[in-house]
């Protein structure tokens, strides 16, 4: 080995949990880092003398139908050239490797305003990708969400809920654009290597309504008006669209959910793990969505 990994130490603890997969037999670790500490699953990246993976490590209660949701969607991307190909899957070690995308960074806004064709494309070609994978219900997501809050919501978010359901009721009078959507498209999701825009962490990947994935990739980039109608109508053109279709009134109902979606999930994360940047995302989140449901009152 090159480094002692201590078996106390997240890296330790994953790597003894890599031991015992085929996948890694005859690995010897030399560098293992912590690349994300979600609730429900846990992102390292693992090298050894013969190369460098992204281990996913999914808690007890994520369900094998599950994993094996997320592994369908990113082998369908990995084949379209969209995604870092998944390699195994251990249902009783709750692990994913997968390759990882060496001196790969995060897009920020400036690339993506740079590659915004590209990305868009990309969405594009995700979108009419072919997998047998569960399609969203927005009122159940939102039910689902609740049930995993630790502690009852107070009077005052009781009651914007309550709007958030209302809602997901109005959304479903709109005709829906189906397709293969991400459903997480924030900016650690999305990476640039070698000039090319990749997608990672499929782990909400699911057939739904195209508007959510342009709806969380206007919101995670905190795109103006200006820049979200570019983004709107770029995407109706590349798919031969009229222009308008992805925008308007549906729009609208789609991005106030998927602030809604955010943030009961980062409550959820806050109260189990009493992380303070998940209360301040609490917070910001839930302040943008009082404003985008006054817009549109």
């Amino acid at each position: 080995m090159a480094t002692e990994l201590p078996a106390t130490t997240a890296a330790g603890l994953i790597w003894a949990l890599c031991q015992r997969l085929e996948f890694f037999a005859e690995h010897q670790p030399v560098r293992l880092q912590q690349l994300t500490f979600g609730q429900l699953t846990q992102t390292f990246q693992v090298q050894t003398d013969k190369g460098v993976y992204a281990v996913r490590h999914y808690a007890d209660s994520v369900r094998p139908v599950r994993r094996q949701q997320e592994l369908r969607c990113q082998h369908a991307a990995a084949a379209a050239g969209l995604a870092p190909a998944p390699l195994c899957l251990n249902n009783h070690q709750r692990m994913l490797v997968c390759e990882f995308l060496a001196e790969a960074c995060h897009l920020e806004l400036h690339w993506l305003q740079q590659h915004l064709t590209q990305s868009v494309s990309r969405l594009v070609t995700l979108h009419q990708l072919s997998v047998q994978t569960p399609q969203l219900d927005p009122w159940l997501y939102l039910h689902q969400l609740k049930q995993q809050l630790a502690v009852k919501l107070c009077a005052a978010d009781q009651m914007l809920y309550q709007q958030l359901l209302d809602v997901a009721r109005q959304l479903q009078f709109f005709p829906a654009d189906t397709g293969l959507c991400h459903m997480d498209l924030n900016p650690a999701n999305l990476l640039l290597a070698e000039d090319r825009v990749w997608l990672i962490d499929f782990e909400y990947c699911q057939l739904a309504d195209v508007c959510f994935d342009l709806a969380s990739l206007s919101w995670n980039f905190a795109l103006n008006m200006q820049q979200e109608q570019q983004l709107l109508g770029l995407y109706c053109q590349l798919r031969g669209w009229q222009a308008g279709r992805v925008g308007g009134k549906k729009y609208q109902l789609v991005k106030q959910l998927t602030l809604g979606f955010a943030w009961l999930w980062y409550l959820a994360e806050q109260q189990q793990n009493q992380d303070p940047r998940h209360q301040e995302a609490a917070t910001t989140t839930r302040w943008q969505l009082l404003q985008l449901l006054s817009q549109t009152a």
